[in-house]
């Protein structure tokens, strides 16, 4: 009876492994993919990413495609911590074959992360990418991730508002110095009668973006090869002008709503500003924003909510440079994938690839219901790009920022130790470096004060990771 029973199941285990892994004998390729974007799978609505998984099976007929859903915590409708569900697959040795991620090195350290090198140095459409993007998950010339998406960061102008308020607007041309002028000449925070205008929304990231165009031997926060470089003169410089926006009230919103925000403040936005939110009435001249916004702004645009004129400059010029921030989405192709061409084959028609970008601007134009493409092109491609600024008319600049292509990249998701020395790790037995900085940014503490020491404390953190990093990707 055992004999029998293991001669009629056994056919059944192979049947079911061969679906799950495919096989030699001309079944399909089965390749397991999970990203956080991907909605429920019950909804009604239409999700793109899910139609673009229906699409790659469609063009690559020898593969299916097995999503692996976002688990929910167990008892609640909240998602899992995205690392706690990659940990809970990895344990039972069954990573997606491709998945979104969000700390690369983490994943290199724990041998979760194929050396993709090979196939991508292959491959001409992976070299068509700015090479500050695509090295960025590249580490002693491995490649480790590839890029699925990427963001620019800088100022959104509002061009009717300044012609409004006798001014000519900044264009991507514009240096900083200038930028300061005309927002500063244009501005209205002293209103009594809600007649104000928002000069600048956004001056944060000054101190990650400033020092890269003072040198441009600095990338993100002064980071060069040899580590951080906060005791410079270059992040000297930063920190002047960042303190000198940040006490100005009258033309930096942040620096206002900072003091309306402190005990005793007379200051009262309600009088300065009309009612509601300054952006969506049309009232600021200047946004940091990330073009990730560009969809609801170009909806607006399209359906007349918006009765004003938007383009994107990025970071104004500084010293002759113009090197625009940017933000990065990765694929990860798993260390246990058995098919790591098709992996590689899908994360590029999710991603990078002419052929899915086509067919994502495709889908955005017929379908009803769907987001409307919220990434540029990571390839500097004529036919792509043109495919792109028909969908986002009003923030052609950015065109002339991508074809330029001189960026820096936000190291968060990519650079061991970045996360730690940047905001986690100890400073001293009572702040964090996130503090410190945030101290050092309020005024609180002075920066000839902290200069040597900050600089001391944040490379030590950063290079006892990257030894620690550096070890394990010795042998991958």
């Amino acid at each position: 009876m055992k004999k029998i029973f293991l001669l009629f199941f056994i056919p059944i285990i192979a049947l079911f492994l061969a679906s799950c892994n495919g096989n030699e004998n001309g079944d399909k390729i089965v390749i397991t993919y999970a990203n956080w974007n991907l909605g429920s799978p019950d909804s009604e609505e239409p999700n793109m990413e899910r139609l673009m998984l229906e699409a790659f099976q469609d063009k690559y007929p020898h593969i299916k495609v097995n999503v692996i859903e976002w688990p929910k915590e167990p008892g609640s409708n909240k998602n899992m911590d995205w690392p706690k569900f990659l940990l809970s697959r990895s344990s039972v040795q069954s990573l997606p074959d491709v998945y979104m991620g969000d700390d690369i090195p983490y994943y290199v350290i724990k041998d979760w992360a194929y050396n993709i090198t090979d196939i991508a140095k292959a491959d001409s459409e992976y070299l068509n990418i700015s090479e500050d993007i695509r090295s960025a998950a590249t580490y002693n010339g491995k490649v480790m991730a590839l890029p699925s998406a990427v963001f620019y960061a800088g100022y959104i102008v509002n061009k009717t508002l300044y012609d409004q308020q006798g001014q000519d607007w900044p264009t991507v041309t514009t240096t900083y110095q200038d930028f300061i002028s005309l927002t500063k000449a244009a501005a209205n925070h002293t209103s009594a009668t809600n007649n104000g205008v928002v000069g600048i929304d956004g001056i944060e990231h000054i101190i990650h973006w400033y020092p890269a165009q003072l040198n441009k031997n600095y990338g993100w926060f002064t980071l060069n090869d040899d580590g951080f470089n906060l005791d410079s003169d270059e992040f000297s410089q930063t920190m002047t002008e960042y303190r000198k926006l940040q006490t100005d009230i009258t033309f930096v919103y942040d620096a206002l709503t900072h003091e309306a925000g402190k005990e005793g403040s007379t200051i009262d936005l309600d009088v300065i500003f009309p009612e509601g939110d300054q952006f969506a009435n049309g009232n600021v001249l200047a946004k940091f924003d990330y073009s990730w916004s560009f969809g609801y702004m170009q909806t607006n645009i399209n359906n007349g909510t918006y009765t004003w004129n938007l383009d994107f400059i990025g970071t104004p010029v500084v010293n002759g440079n113009k090197r625009v921030p940017t933000v990065s989405d990765f694929f990860t192709i798993a260390s246990n994938t058995k098919h790591p061409e098709e992996a590689y084959l899908l994360a590029k028609w999710m991603s990078f690839g002419k052929d899915g970008y086509l067919k994502r601007i495709e889908l955005s134009k017929n379908i009803s219901g769907i987001s409307q493409v919220n990434f540029a092109p990571l390839q500097n491609d004529k036919d792509l790009l043109d495919k792109y600024f028909e969908l986002y008319p009003s923030f052609i600049s950015l065109r002339t920022i991508i074809e330029k292509g001189e960026f820096i990249v936000e190291p968060t998701k990519y650079l061991p130790g970045y996360i730690n020395s940047r905001y986690q790790g100890t400073y001293d037995a009572d702040r964090i470096m996130g503090k410190i900085i945030e101290e050092l940014r309020f005024g609180e503490v002075q920066f000839a004060d902290i200069r040597t020491q900050l600089n001391t404390r944040i490379n030590e953190i950063f290079r006892e990771e990257k030894i620690t990093f550096d070890n394990a990707i010795k042998d991958r």
